[in-house]
């Protein structure tokens, strides 16, 4: 082999074995994250789930007023020249 190739091959080492290192530091950094994550969302949870709500009453007979349903249509008005826009030449 010659010293460029063994140059090569120890190049390859070096960075595959700083990558595995770097790997796993980050995997141990994102399991104590995840860690302290759990742990704080542990103390945060209430020991008791606490459920409030709160109804109105309504008296009988009162309902929300509504306005009596309209309808429209455009063909009359544009079928009769009832529009509003001037006439071409």
């Amino acid at each position: 082999m010659s010293a460029n190739g063994r140059r090569e091959m120890a190049y390859r080492h070096y960075v595959a074995k700083h990558m595995k290192q770097r790997n796993r530091q980050m995997a141990r950094a994102q399991k104590a994250a995840n860690r302290q994550l759990k742990l704080k969302m542990k103390s945060a949870a209430p020991s008791e789930p606490q459920i409030t709500s709160r109804a109105e009453s309504v008296p009988a007979g009162w309902s929300e007023p509504m306005a009596p349903p309209v309808s429209v249509s455009a063909s009359g008005a544009i079928a009769n020249g009832t529009d509003n826009e001037p006439a071409q030449p």
